[in-house]
């Protein structure tokens, strides 16, 4: 439908301006996150359930958490090491969708299939938010800690076992939002036996075991790649061969 198509061209519009500028800290994380997650919810049919308002809506809640966590002092002990890796982080969805709304090159495979289907009725929320957090955490995340890397390369934020216990402490702040997450994206699991049944605690168990793997894959993807950053293009082959995998995945989820 016309319509449809002009709305679709609109809400891309949008959606372009809030990749820009680029972001400086967590508090503008939160900020164009939580604008990113409005504007998507506009576009029909899907509104509030849209493919991008679901994820952003999801990212939104986990940086609130880590910034208030920060603030508090609750988590975290290595300085800023934690906050420059969440804008790095963040950066990259945004530089994602950058892409995906100039309509030049395309995005990343596995976030171009978040974003192309964004609007099916057949995709449950749970499937987007879940492709979301797949193309973030199993794509972009070992190259966001090589931003960081690269950033400090001269005066390292920290020694590499502080850094690594608060990227760890990130794993505390999924498993105390799991269960509301997977209720408010109606998680299959979270309606069977009502909420805080055994199938509700065994789902949440296991998306809370599912983080904390491919959290630390992750982690272990970066810390080989860095390994050779004397080399030119270090990147570039684990960048295609991270995205096929987490393209995979994300074509089973959505």
């Amino acid at each position: 439908m016309p319509e449809s198509t002009d709305a679709l061209a609109g809400n891309l519009q949008s959606l372009a301006g809030l990749t820009r500028p680029r972001l400086t800290d967590v508090p503008s994380v939160v900020d164009r996150l939580e604008k990113i997650a409005h504007a998507s919810a506009t576009l029909t049919p899907r509104g509030d359930d849209d493919g991008i308002a679901c994820f952003s809506r999801l990212y939104l809640r986990i940086t609130q958490d880590v910034l208030a966590s920060y603030e508090q002092r609750s988590l975290f002990r290595c300085g800023d090491f934690i906050l420059e890796l969440d804008g790095a982080f963040a950066q990259r969805y945004l530089d994602a969708l950058a892409a995906h709304t100039a309509g030049g090159s395309p995005a990343p495979g596995c976030w171009q299939l978040l974003f192309d289907r964004r609007r099916d009725e057949d995709v449950a929320p749970w499937r987007f938010a879940a492709a979301g957090v797949n193309a973030h955490v199993n794509f972009d995340l070992a190259f966001a800690l090589l931003d960081v890397w690269e950033a400090h390369a001269d005066e390292p934020l920290g020694t590499v076992e502080e850094q690594y216990d608060d990227y760890r402490a990130i794993n505390t702040i999924f498993e105390r939002n799991m269960d509301a997450l997977c209720n408010e994206f109606d998680a299959p699991w979270s309606d069977v036996g009502g909420d805080g049944s055994f199938f509700d605690r065994a789902g949440n168990v296991l998306g809370d075991l599912l983080v904390v793997g491919t959290r630390d894959l992750a982690w272990t993807f970066a810390e080989r790649m860095w390994r050779h950053r004397a080399t030119t293009g270090y990147r570039n082959v684990p960048t295609a061969t991270l995205d096929a995998v987490a393209s995979g995945l994300a074509a089973a989820l959505i």
